[in-house]
C-alpha cells in the first residue's frame, strides 16, 4: 500500500517552502504497513489539477495528504473543507492570478476532507506540536489541491482518506524577509516584521504524527 504526500515548491519570491522541505524526512517511511511516497508540486494553477489526477491514477494510494504554507499561521492547521473558488492574493509561479472564479465548472460548491481531522489534530498535539482544525483552506492552490484530490479519488473509485495540512513559516524564512531592503519588490505574502514561525524540526514531528493518524484510518477502512 502507498500513502501519497504532496508539498508545494517555493513561490511568491520566497527562496524556500517548508511544504516542500517536509517531504524529504518522510520519503520512504513505512507507517502501519503503508509506504510513504512524496511528490513536490509546482505552484501552477494550470498544471496542478492534471498532475493530481495522474498521481491518483498510477499508485491508487491508500491515503493522500497535501502540505502547503499558510503565511501568518501560528500552528498546524488541519483542513476539513475545500471550496470551488480561486481568488489569489498573490500570483502563481506562471503569473496566473484568478479572481473569484470557479475552477471546476458545474461541480459542487464544496468538498469535505475524508480524513478524521479531529484524530489528526489529537495525534499532532500528542507529539507536542500545537494544531487545530480549520474549515477554510483558503482560495489559493492549497484549496485547489484539496478539492481536486478529493474529486480525483472519487473518480478513481477510491475511498482513501484525504486531507490537507497547512504549516507556518519556518524561522529562516521570516529572517530572510526581515533582511530584505525596504524596497523589496517580490510579492511575498504577509511581509511584515513579526510573522509567526515554527521550526522545521517541529513541523516534521507534526507531519509524522499526521501520517500515523492517516495510516490507521486507512488500515481500518480496508478491514471494514
Amino acid at each position: 500500500m502507498i500513502g501519497l504526500v504532496t508539498g508545494f515548491q517555493p513561490f511568491a519570491g520566497l527562496p524556500t517552502n517548508p511544504a516542500e522541505m517536509l517531504l524529504r524526512p518522510i520519503d520512504g517511511m513505512n507507517v502501519e504497513g503503508i509506504d510513504i511516497v512524496v511528490h513536490s508540486t509546482p505552484v501552477s494553477y494550470r498544471a496542478v489539477p492534471a498532475l493530481l489526477a495522474e498521481l491518483v491514477a498510477k499508485p491508487r494510494p491508500a491515503f493522500m495528504m497535501g502540505i502547503g504554507l499558510a503565511p501568518g499561521a501560528a500552528v498546524m492547521r488541519v483542513e476539513k473543507v475545500a471550496i470551488n473558488a480561486a481568488d489569489f492574493g498573490v500570483a502563481d509561479n506562471d503569473g496566473a492570478n484568478p479572481s473569484g472564479e470557479r475552477f471546476a465548472g458545474s461541480e459542487s460548491d464544496a468538498r469535505f476532507a475524508t480524513w478524521d481531522a479531529g484524530a489528526v489534530v489529537e495525534e499532532i498535539l500528542e507529539a507536542g506540536v500545537p494544531a487545530r482544525t480549520s474549515y477554510h483552506a483558503g482560495t489559493h492552490l492549497c484549496n485547489l489541491t484539496l478539492y481536486t484530490t478529493l474529486g480525483a479519488l472519487r473518480a478513481a473509485g477510491l475511498e482513501a482518506p484525504c486531507g490537507f495540512l497547512h504549516v507556518p513559516y519556518i524561522p529562516e524564512q521570516v529572517a530572510w524577509m526581515m533582511r530584505q531592503p525596504q524596497n523589496y519588490g517580490a510579492p511575498a505574502p504577509g511581509i511584515v516584521l513579526d510573522q509567526p514561525s515554527m521550526a522545521l524540526e517541529t513541523q516534521v514531528l507534526a507531519v509524522k504524527a499526521a501520517l500515523r493518524a492517516l495510516a490507521r484510518q486507512a488500515v481500518r477502512g480496508r478491514k471494514v
